[in-house]
């Protein structure tokens, strides 16, 4: 990974009082990427096929291992808010490159961005639907034909956008050419800020989670109904609302926070003797404001999931609880035998945000996770070194 504009080493932050802290052997070395960037989301693929994991950005992708920007399109700014609230990646159209799948607040659009490939350009914008403002997009195979589909966090109801590669046989242009992206709006019961998937009842299928309760998949998840489930009030929760097994006992527990107020919480899934399920609400830390996005990744290489978040920059424009407060990213890990969470710190007190969308993965193929954060201060990434010696900063 390039040393290029390298700003220090973190290591570990104190939690709040009746928290547990201890050392990480987890050290990062920070890169600014763009000081001036101000794309909230963003994405990792291979953009151009040379092997190596790049990062999207908005209107720029930054090429690995020295993350020259390369543009990608126009996106308006509107309100401090660009048009463009995720940067996923999936190869849409099937021709072997990696477009992106985005999704929009003020023009209610979901839609996919197309990469030019070799013949380079302008990356070309196909919509796919526009069924209410988006706080952000997810990807996730909720028909389990193996692949992803697209689950938008609109706040006006609960739709999932089925999608199907367009197979070699189709024609390359016409009515009938492309991907299919089938719309299965499920109710709006649901809808609310915040949105998240995994299997809730342990029946092998993945549920799409929601502030108030569950939509449970069905047998058929694209002819049946999708019964819901009230179940809980996580309030204006983040986005993804984390669906995992927390405590090692076997069952779906859930991870969130509160995207524009203050609180990191989890909610533990009990069974009684008798089969009963009730939900068990933990707070892990309320000690910073608007952890509006959320990723689950083993960070220290140990075998479990941790979960990375990060404050938001003017979530809503400085209108917060919290917004004036240093901006930070921090990972947790829950030890499962003591029942605690320990908070360690990517980033605290500096420029850096974690945005309304990211990923994390080995960008620099040295066999653990970095973390890049966007956000309206600038786009950032944090380089794991566990298996890197720290060396001078």
């Amino acid at each position: 990974m390039s040393r290029r504009a390298v700003v220090g080493l973190i290591g570990f932050a104190l939690l709040p009082t009746g928290t547990q802290a201890q050392e990480s052997a987890v050290k990062w070395r920070m890169h600014v990427l763009n000081a001036d960037s101000r794309h909230e989301p963003c994405g990792i693929l291979d953009v151009n096929r040379d092997g190596k994991l790049d990062i999207m950005c908005g209107s720029w992708w930054y090429e690995s291992p020295d993350w020259k920007p390369h543009h990608v399109r126009q996106i308006r700014e509107e309100g401090e808010y660009h048009h463009d609230f995720a940067n996923l990646p999936l190869d849409v159209n099937g021709d072997g490159w990696i477009d992106i799948v985005s999704a929009t607040w003020h023009t209610k659009a979901v839609l996919w961005v197309e990469n030019p490939g070799r013949a380079g350009g302008p990356w070309k914008e196909h919509l796919i639907d526009t069924p209410g403002n988006i706080e952000t997009l997810v990807l996730a195979d909720l028909d389990g034909d193996g692949d992803p589909d697209a689950l938008p966090n609109c706040v006006s109801q609960v739709v999932w956008y089925e999608f199907r590669p367009a197979p070699a046989s189709q024609p390359a242009t016409g009515p009938a050419a492309g991907p299919l992206w089938k719309a299965h709006p499920l109710g709006k019961e649901g809808a609310d800020h915040g949105l998240g998937y995994g299997d809730v009842n342990g029946d092998g299928r993945v549920d799409i989670v929601c502030p108030r309760g569950w939509y449970e998949s069905p047998p058929d998840p694209r002819t049946d109904r999708w019964p819901w489930r009230p179940a809980w009030d996580l309030g204006r929760a983040s986005i993804p609302i984390l669906a995992f097994d927390v405590d090692g006992d076997r069952d779906t527990d859930l991870v969130w926070g509160e995207g524009h107020g203050y609180g990191v919480y989890w909610l533990e899934q009990k069974k009684s003797p008798g089969g009963q399920v009730e939900w068990l609400k933990h707070e892990i830390d309320k000690s910073w404001a608007q952890p509006h996005s959320f990723v689950a990744a083993d960070i220290d290489g140990d075998g479990q999931t941790d979960v990375v978040t990060g404050k938001r920059y003017r979530a809503h424009n400085g209108h917060d609880p919290g917004e004036q407060d240093p901006l930070c990213i921090y990972w947790y890990r829950f030890d499962r035998a003591a029942g605690r969470w320990t908070r360690h710190a990517i980033s605290e007190g500096g420029r850096a945000g974690f945005g309304i969308s990211s990923q994390v993965a080995d960008l620099d193929g040295d066999g653990d996770l970095d973390v890049p954060a966007p956000g309206k201060s600038g786009l950032y990434l944090f380089e794991n070194l566990l298996k890197t010696p720290a060396g001078p900063s």
